[in-house]
This record gives C-alpha cells, structure tokens and sequence, in this order.
C-alpha cells in the first residue's frame, strides 16, 4: 500500500470509527478526497470486512437516534434512510422494534402541544395544522385522524 493510500486508508477508517456511517456517506467521504472508484470498492469492502462499515448496524443507531432524539415518525426516519440508499431489509426490523404505544402516545404529545400553540384559530384550521405539522413530523396519516376524531368528539 503506497503511503498515499494508507493515510487515505486511516483517515477512513477514523472516520467510520468516529461514528456510525452508511456506505454512501462513505463513499461520497471517499470521492471528496478524489479516491479513484476502484480503490473505493476495494476500501468498502476490507471496510466491511473489518466492521467499521455496516449498513445495518447503522439503520438500527439512525433509527434509535431519530426516534428517540429529535421523536421522528417512521415515515420520516424511512424516507430519510431511503434517501442514503439503505435497503427496505435494514430498514424495517429496527422500526418495527419501535413500540406502538410508545409511539402512540408521542404522537398525542406531540399533537398537544402543537394544539395549544394553535389556540384561537378555527376548528377547520387547527384540525389542518395539525394534520400537516404530524404528517411532517413523519407520522402515518390513519394514526393523525385516529387522534384528531378522537380529541374533536
């Protein structure tokens, strides 16, 4: 390995071990730096071989962390790791591990506090507000109107 390729080779692998990275953020890491694409493909793979790149490995932490952190729905987080290429396989395991009360009960809170903030508009446009702020929260419409009948009876 040329000194060029294994300060290329360090500076990736401190990247993936700093912390949790999908291949194509890898790969556009790798590109900035001009790595010819052949070389690319041989570093994903001796990357994946020594497990500083693991797709899977990084649904479940993007997964944990927009749900947990920052309360994404699941049609957010999904779309989002759509974006970076991750397969529907990678994807749905860690949210499906996401608990449906759990997720429940933050979307009513989340649609409460929206609500309080609405206060004094009319009823046709807090109930679309509200609509439109969960659905760009990423929850599924069916629970949003599930909350919205429920809370306007």
């Amino acid at each position: 390995m040329a000194k060029k390729e294994k300060n290329i080779w360090l500076d990736i692998t401190r990247y993936c071990a700093k912390s949790e990275h999908c291949t194509r953020d890898v790969v556009t890491k790798l590109r900035s730096w001009e790595v010819e694409e052949e070389e690319i493909n041989s570093m994903l793979e001796r990357l994946r071989e020594e497990n500083f790149l693991n797709d899977a490995r990084y649904a479940r932490a993007f997964v944990n962390d927009k749900w947990k952190l920052d309360h994404w729905g699941k049609r957010k987080i999904r779309h989002q790791l759509f974006l970076k290429n991750i397969d529907d396989s990678l994807v749905f395991p860690p949210l499906n591990a996401i608990d449906e009360e759990e997720y429940r009960t933050e979307l009513a809170a989340q649609l409460s506090r929206k609500e309080k903030e609405l206060e004094g508009d009319d009823k046709n446009q807090i109930t679309t507000k509200l609509f439109n702020f969960a659905v760009s929260r990423g929850f599924e419409e069916e629970l949003i109107m599930k909350w919205i009948q429920t809370k306007r009876k």
